[in-house]
């Protein structure tokens, strides 16, 4: 038996709770991991994991089992990656998750220039507008919104904001009329994503200050945002949406912001790399935090730059992530922009890879 194999498969089904999931994101069938804990139960003499046709769960074997596998496998992962660094450069497959709200001209700049300096480390980008757990999932980066770390397992880094704009085809709005309040929205058709993927109570400051919430309930909603974008388009409603997604429609004038002397507040505005805390990460991983906090601090010292242009928190030591307290963001590196409020939208090639729109600090 390969026992350190074996760890590997046992630390993945008890972060997973599942044998399935286990099986997936190690690439191997069920059968080879309901085998390596069989053998690995055998060799130990004792029960691990108590399993039935619904869930897995530990033993009290397993659960001390577990912290003993962590920190053997992270020295071992620490040893090879140490000797690893000193021979070759970093290589194998990096998992990474986005949320799809993000302009694919931001995330496409980062990861081409990523490549350029790791050519031996393939990257698996996937898309979602969904909520997803990056262990469970077996992600080993993400670059979301509106997340905050629910506990020690993850740690989280800001990288800057996003602006929310209200928006709609001239056509729709001739035919409709054009709202010019928040409560007026409640009378038009919204397109929006479902509401276990956003929010339908939306939070409104106009030139008072003063906050308004309003419930829209959308009927057209769709789970994936570029989707809304189409819907919005083609004129089936007024829609909520990133500003880098819809800044080239709004420059070739195929859609209208709406309510432009009024801003979104929404927390989903807050734009963060997210990875395992590990005391030991791989150097695929460790190269891609590294390099995305560098890319959008040079962006954000550079904001002439279009084909870099963003804002980011201030750099940050990665190696911090063997901290004993949790890893909260520190927002105040970064700036909270939004999109001009009377002002014509900016030019497609202006907002090329923005992270968020151009405007007042």
């Amino acid at each position: 038996m390969n026992q350190i194999h074996a760890m590997r498969v046992f630390v993945r089904v008890a972060e997973t709770e599942s044998f399935r999931r286990a099986a997936q994101q190690l690439e191997v069938s069920n059968a080879l991991v309901t085998r390596a804990i069989a053998t690995l139960e055998a060799h130990l003499k004792t029960r691990l994991i108590n399993r039935t046709t619904r869930n897995v769960a530990l033993t009290e074997a397993g659960t001390r089992y577990l912290e003993g596998c962590r920190g053997l496998l992270e020295e071992l992962d620490r040893l090879e990656t140490a000797l690893g660094n000193t021979q070759t450069e970093p290589g194998g497959t990096l998992r990474l998750v986005a949320s799809g709200a993000l302009s694919l001209l931001s995330l496409t700049p980062l990861l081409d220039s990523f490549r350029r300096l790791y050519p031996k480390i393939k990257v698996r980008l996937t898309l979602t507008d969904r909520r997803v757990d990056l262990i469970e999932d077996g992600y080993d980066i993400g670059i979301v919104t509106g997340f905050t770390a629910p506990s020690h397992d993850l740690v989280e880094r800001p990288i800057g904001t996003h602006s929310l704009v209200v928006c709609a085809a001239p056509a729709y709005l001739a035919e409709h009329g054009e709202p010019q309040l928040p409560e007026q929205l409640a009378l038009q058709a919204f397109v929006a994503l479902p509401s276990e993927q956003g929010s339908i109570t939306w939070h409104f400051s106009g030139p008072s200050h003063r906050t308004e919430e309003i419930t829209l309930q959308p009927v057209y909603s769709v789970n994936n945002a570029q989707m809304v974008r189409l819907g919005v388009l083609a004129g089936m409603g007024i829609a909520i949406l990133p500003w880098q997604m819809v800044a080239d429609d709004l420059a070739a004038g195929t859609l209208k912001r709406v309510m432009a002397d009024h801003r979104v507040d929404d927390p989903d505005l807050k734009v963060s790399i997210v990875y395992p805390n590990r005391q030991f990460l791989p150097a695929r991983t460790r190269s891609f935090v590294e390099h995305t906090l560098e890319h959008f601090s040079r962006a954000a010292a550079d904001p002439g730059d279009a084909s870099d242009a963003a804002v980011v928190a201030n750099a940050v030591d990665i190696a911090d992530a063997s901290d004993d307290a949790p890893h909260m963001p520190d927002m105040s590196g970064i700036c909270m922009s939004e999109p001009p409020a009377q002002t014509p939208p900016p030019t497609a090639r202006e907002m090329r890879a923005n992270l968020h729109a151009p405007g007042e600090a």
